[in-house]
């Protein structure tokens, strides 16, 4: 409840009523703007984020979007933030269909962004807190956002191709818009479907919340009747309709009694279908056979993956993508009959099996000696999930594995039906794998973080160097465990916690343990002393002493996109210092105060960024000059390369060598190092932290001097304005 009562806290803060945010507003306009607010906001950029949608706004709905918690009477406090919460949510869908109204498809995709999900976070809490009896609607919030996400880049698609189509039709590519209409077919289908659940999942919304979606669903039925209308247009211009005719045959089916279906392809005026073979999907298979010179055929068809007891199945016609005729189909009744098939599995190829080891098997699926194929399986080993390929058309499919810590004993791979009920069953079948015991070596380092605390960090490895994750390491003092961790993915863990009263820093010994009871892994243990703080500068440092990243930093690595703001972080943290020690400030501007043609802020270049690093390196702080650092270089190559803040630090990479502005081995070592400070609870050396700032200077010196002009927007309604980073 202490969380609820937060989210009730911030629910009153946030909704301000619009009178009082242009109050606000204005008297903050007459506020003289403080020294060094320039030089911030060229470091930081505009911050732009996807607009709430308010019903004054948009007239989105006629009901009540945007609701202070504060202003209803009589409510309970966790159904006021529920309302609340649910406001926001409205609010954000109606951004977002209108914006996909308009053709804006980044601004709609970006209205359902981090805003929507951290707000359908906290409802799905309160929705827990409170008695809905069902009747919530996180569900539905749920499937908005997923499914609005993939229509948005269906519409997008459907006029991106749509442009395509046109162009080869006017180049006189016939072949190409036959194959670009039958890609619009595709995604107006996909469309119908999506658009179908986005206003099933609209309704149920505006019954239960006291939002109303009506506009939204309004625009959505729209934009849909739109691409419908333009798939209808151009398959009537591209394409020949086509019929399908089937003579009489046998109802009862089943894998060993198949469907023998015979008839004749014509077109709608009576001509036969051209073409020696046709394909067709019966019941998800795709099944090619011979036409004869007068549209006849003869397909057959084994039951497998459709349900037993199933009445009909539908038969459609599939023309190439280059082909002139249109697609048809018609539905068959039939009884479908369950029959029973045999699995088996393959003998592992290795006599044993160690932590994070692959493993590989074949499994087979007959019936009466006959393969079963396109057959999904689902696979298991040790209580984990496996990975199993549908079978082929030998009734082969290829297991794989990797032993998980839990394995022990006899574990098996198993494999079972993906579904009950299908018209082809099976036993389970399983294959025993062989394992053995790995050794394992685990590593600590403990050092004084001030006022007691200590703070313990490590790694814990097999023999054989693979890193061990998920694993629980018990960290102890004089034999009495005071902490504990859990290895994370490259095997690395850390805890912190206070010294017990009766032992000091100064000669304590620090133990950490990894048990390997339960698991295939050998138990390991390591010990440390304490390394102490030093001397009056080092006892503020805290966490820098260890190259940790300070606590005013730390939030920066969580998440790539915001990275560019660390130089910003510690430029203001340097203005700072140096106000505190000048003396003296000049009140008359000078020149290079008001040439207008001066040379741009140099933050945009990095090396604010880079002279911080090194002073970070001069305090001590490995981890947090590489992280600066790197900053710097993403500030310089960022615009030359065209890479926007969302890249993560490997696109980042990759896009700047293949745009030719950094040289790629540089650029990998810095972002490798990057990544470790950050991301991997590990301290980096001081000479690798020195390294890797030079490297980043060198890199930063290749940016091109017009790197930080910013392209102008064509206005085109599919842009959107760039969403940079918020601070």
């Amino acid at each position: 409840m202490l969380v609820v009562a937060c989210l009730v806290a911030t629910a009153s803060a946030a909704a301000v009523p619009a009178g009082a945010a242009a109050d606000t507003a204005a008297q903050s306009a007459t506020v003289p703007a403080s020294p060094g607010a320039d030089a911030d906001r060229s470091a930081l950029g505009t911050a732009a984020t996807p607009p709430r949608q308010t019903g004054n706004e948009t007239d989105n709905s006629t009901g009540v979007i945007h609701e202070n918690p504060d202003e209803v009477d009589g409510e309970n406090e966790l159904d006021r933030l529920l309302s609340y919460l649910s406001g926001e949510l409205n609010g954000d869908i109606g951004a977002s269909t209108l914006r996909l109204s308009r053709g804006e498809y980044e601004a709609a995709r970006a209205a359902l962004g981090d805003d929507y999900d951290d707000s359908l976070g906290k409802y799905v809490d309160v929705e827990g807190e409170t008695e809905t009896d069902g009747d919530g609607a996180s569900e539905e919030y749920r499937t908005v956002v997923e499914t609005q996400r993939a229509y948005v880049d269906t519409v997008s698609e459907f006029h991106e191709t749509r442009r395509e189509y046109e162009a080869a039709r006017r180049a006189g590519d016939d072949e190409r818009a036959r194959e670009l209409a039958r890609e619009l077919t595709r995604l107006a289908e996909d469309g119908e479907s999506q658009s179908d659940r986005l206003l099933t999942a609209f309704d149920v919304i505006s019954n239960r919340t006291d939002g109303d979606l009506t506009e939204s669903s309004t625009q959505i039925e729209a934009v849909q009747a739109n691409v419908s209308e333009q798939r209808d247009e151009i398959v009537s211009r591209e394409f020949v309709a086509t019929s399908l005719t089937v003579d009489d045959y046998d109802r009862n089916i089943s894998f060993t009694d198949p469907l023998v279906l015979s008839g004749s392809l014509v077109a709608d005026d009576g001509t036969p279908v051209t073409g020696s073979t046709a394909r067709f999907a019966v019941g998800g298979q795709t099944i090619r056979t011979a036409v004869d010179a007068d549209g006849s055929f003869e397909l057959t068809y084994r039951p497998a993956r459709i349900p037993a007891g199933s009445s009909s199945v539908t038969v459609r016609y599939l023309p190439n993508d280059t082909s002139v005729y249109q697609a048809t189909e018609r539905v068959v009744p039939v009884a479908v009959s369950q029959v029973n098939a045999t699995a088996g599995l393959s003998e592992p190829a290795a006599p044993a099996y160690g932590y994070a080891d692959g493993v590989s098997v074949r499994a087979t699926l007959r019936v009466n000696g006959t393969p079963v194929p396109n057959y999904p399986l689902a696979a298991s080993f040790a209580e984990s999930s496996a990975t199993a390929s549908a079978t082929n058309a030998s009734g082969q499919s290829t297991v794989s594995t990797t032993v998980p810590a839990t394995a022990t004993g006899a574990a098996s791979i198993r494999v079972a039906p993906d579904g009950d009920g299908r018209a082809v069953t099976f036993a389970p079948a399983a294959v025993s794998v062989p394992l053995e015991t790995e050794g394992t070596a685990l590593d600590a380092s403990a050092r004084e973080a001030g006022n007691g605390t200590v703070v313990v960090d490590g790694r814990l490895e097999t023999d054989e160097g693979e890193a061990v994750s998920g694993q629980p390491v018990a960290v102890g003092v004089a034999g009495r465990e005071v902490a504990s961790a859990s290895t994370n993915e490259s095997g690395a863990y850390r805890a912190t916690f206070d010294l017990p009263s009766d032992a000091s820093a100064e000669n304590a010994t620090v133990s950490a343990a990894f048990d390997g009871g339960g698991t295939n892994l050998e138990s390991s243990a390591a010990t440390a002393s304490v390394r102490l703080v030093d001397g009056p500068a080092a006892a503020g440092a805290g966490n820098d002493a260890s190259g940790g990243l300070p606590l005013d930093l730390a939030w920066v690595v969580a998440g790539t996109a915001v990275v560019g703001l660390v130089a910003a972080v510690l430029l203001r943290r340097n203005r700072a210092g140096a106000s505190a020690t000048t003396t003296t400030v000049d009140d008359e501007p000078t020149a290079s105060d008001t040439d207008d043609s001066s040379e741009p802020d140099s933050v945009t270049t990095g090396t604010p960024a880079l002279d911080a690093a090194v002073d970070a390196l001069d305090a001590g702080r490995p981890n947090d000059a590489v992280v600066v650092a790197y900053a710097g270089v993403r500030q310089s190559l960022g615009p030359a390369a065209g890479v926007d803040d969302a890249a993560t630090h490997w696109e980042f990479c990759d896009r700047c060598v293949d745009a030719g502005v950094a040289p790629a081995d540089a650029l990998e070592s810095l972002t490798a190092g990057y990544e470790r400070a950050a991301y991997s609870g590990l301290s980096v050396s001081d000479e690798a932290a020195a390294e890797l700032v030079e490297t980043a200077r060198s890199l930063a010196g290749t940016a091109a001097p017009d790197a930080t002009d910013s392209p102008d927007s064509d206005g085109d309604a599919d842009a959107s304005e760039a969403v940079g980073a918020v601070e």
